[in-house]
């Protein structure tokens, strides 16, 4: 690996804490005086918690790269689909042109899950990144990402009152 790449963190599996943990290296880069760059892959709702208070940050551009609601019906899979191809499309402007020193990829791996982007893809821009440091969350990376990766984080769910309620909590878990 050449020491001047940016680096690549994978943050994936079932638990809870993969866009929290990415967030957190969001912060730390902001308290060094860099810039962060984060799409949201397959999310497209602008009332979440995270997005509401990083929308007003300087040095921070967050954009939604998915539509308001789940992946349910070939309606909504069109309409995350051209998202998709978007989010990827500007990923690959944001470091073209260094408007980041972290770039981060929320659920981009579920993207690719669901077979809006490909494995091959996310690689190709991987390949671009240069001095930027790219984060990538989901569920499940390809051998190859994690490979590729420097930082590769398994979060594996031990419990979580999800299971038992089918309710989720502002502030927790969005």
């Amino acid at each position: 690996m050449n020491p001047r790449e940016g680096k690549i963190i994978v943050y994936y599996g079932k638990g809870e804490g993969k866009t929290t943990a990415s967030i957190g290296h969001a912060i730390r880069t902001l308290g060094h005086k860099k810039r962060v760059v984060i799409l949201q892959f397959m999310k497209g709702r602008p009332t979440t918690g995270e997005y509401q208070f990083l929308k007003n940050l300087d040095n921070l551009q967050i954009h939604l790269c998915g539509a308001p609601g789940f992946l349910k019906d070939e309606e909504s899979r069109e309409i995350h689909l051209k998202k998709a191809k978007e989010g990827l499309e500007l990923a690959h402007r944001v470091l073209a042109e260094k408007q980041a020193d972290l770039l981060i990829l929320d659920e981009i791996l579920y993207a690719v899950k669901f077979e809006l982007l490909t494995e091959d893809d996310v690689l190709e821009l991987l390949e671009k990144r240069g001095h930027t440091d790219i984060i990538l969350s989901g569920r499940e990376p390809g051998a190859r990402i994690i490979e590729m990766a420097d930082i590769a984080t398994h979060m594996e769910k031990v419990k979580h009152y999800w299971n038992e309620t089918s309710r989720t909590t502002s502030g927790i878990e969005y």
